[in-house]
């Protein structure tokens, strides 16, 4: 099968820095291209794949996008419309897989090529699009309508892991409200169990008014920062913390966790059911009360255990073989 697929235009594919979607983008092309189907990545200029790669040159990779939080963080996706424009002109697929913000060219014309359109976030209102496919059930089902999901994976054959966990759990996520470090924070405190906190400063009046003042409190957490990737500290840590205030669709950090055979605790929101096994990879939480009794019984969890399911369930090529049922159900016709 000759497979189109459309990065987003706010990095490269796979990423300058932060960038957990054209992670996913880049794994599934890789995984596709193993599987011996013919691949065209289109994406801004550095990005490569094992297949073939066209760039658009209209966007700046030196200029890469932590975060779209408004109208006026928004790239217009009009050169890439007209840079898909020109290579479907010459160049025939069986399938386009996009996914960008706006798919300007599948909405203009959606009778020119079978496709398929993921989303990794949740839906602004009146957002609507066919053939629409969402990164967890939660997920779809908070879009609504006929969207159906498909899980992220990794390259579990490249993936480190390690059983014998030696560091103290380790919160990862820039330091926001939504990201909620403060009931991490808490938490730690009332079971008396140590903690990492890792991540950007986002949000400066949270981090000084709340998070240094807890810090100061707890004698059992400390702050390192910033972190270059998770790799290194997810596989000495006893678990990874999180503690989502928003619809976090389907969380990749959890998923680089459970793949370094590192236990999950976490508040029970978005995509997190669908990775975390409650009991048996980590424990889902309700509050501080849950947090707490969860680091007292990360004892019961087997670090064996979580790599096992990581491998069993979140492989890139799981996700690339159940995108590839879509991009069939699509050539033949079917729309959702």
């Amino acid at each position: 099968m000759k497979i189109l697929v459309v990065s987003t235009v706010y990095n490269s594919t796979p990423p300058v820095g932060y960038g957990g979607i054209q992670r996913v983008v880049h794994y599934l092309t890789e995984a596709l291209v193993r599987a011996g189907h013919e691949v065209v990545l289109m994406a801004p200029p550095r990005s490569w794949c094992s297949g073939r790669t066209v760039h658009v040159d209209a966007y700046d990779p030196e200029r890469a996008w932590t975060a779209v939080k408004g109208e006026g963080d928004l790239l217009s996706e009009e050169p890439l419309y007209e840079a898909m424009k020109s290579f479907l002109e010459t160049e025939k697929v069986d399938v386009i897989h996009d996914w960008s913000f706006q798919n300007l060219y599948v909405r203009r014309h959606p009778e020119n090529f079978p496709f398929v359109v993921s989303t990794c976030i949740p839906p602004a209102p009146g957002y609507q699009r066919d053939n629409l496919v969402a990164c967890s059930d939660a997920h779809a089902r908070l879009i609504g309508g006929t969207t159906r999901y498909v899980h992220y994976g990794l390259p579990l054959r490249d993936w480190p892991y390690r059983t014998a966990k030696t560091a103290p759990p380790i919160h990862i996520a820039k330091i926001a409200r939504f990201k909620a470090q403060h009931l991490a924070l808490l938490a730690s405190m009332r079971s008396g169990s140590d903690l990492v906190l890792a991540g950007n400063v986002e949000n400066p009046r949270y981090f000084n008014w709340i998070i240094r003042p807890l810090l100061a409190l707890n004698r059992h957490a400390r702050y390192i920062g910033e972190i270059r990737g998770t790799e290194a500290h997810l596989l000495e840590a006893r678990a990874l913390v999180q503690t989502p205030r928003w619809f976090d669709c389907f969380p990749f950090v959890v998923l680089e966790a459970l793949a370094s055979a590192t236990p999950v605790i976490a508040l029970s929101a978005g995509g997190v059911p669908e990775q975390v096994r409650h009991g048996e990879t980590g424990f889902l939480c309700q509050g501080i009360g849950d947090l707490a009794e969860a680091f007292d019984r990360l004892g019961e969890i087997d670090p064996a255990a979580c790599r096992a399911d990581a491998e069993a369930r979140f492989s890139d090529a799981v996700m690339a073989a159940n995108y590839v049922r879509l991009y069939e159900q699509a050539r033949a016709g079917e729309r959702w």
